[in-house]
């Protein structure tokens, strides 16, 4: 297993993390946003932001700079 790969699985196994708490708290604010609607621009703030990170990730994605290896079984 080459370096890349094995430094690769800690951050992922935080970003996954990351992610899936993510998803708890913007559920969270959808429900608020739907009680309280002036607390929809924080929800726009969200979304604003999600979409900018969506495009960072599709940039990175669209135009690798080395060749990508396949994945070794585990």
């Amino acid at each position: 297993m080459s370096g890349t790969v094995r430094s690769a699985k800690a951050p992922m196994a935080r970003i996954n993390a990351d992610l899936e708490q993510l998803r708890h708290d913007i559920d969270a604010l959808v429900d608020v946003v739907a009680r309280h609607p002036h607390a929809r621009p924080q929800l726009v703030e969200i979304h604003h932001q999600v979409r900018l990170l969506g495009q960072h990730l599709n940039t990175a994605l669209a135009s690798p700079t080395e060749p990508v290896p396949p994945e070794e079984p585990q």
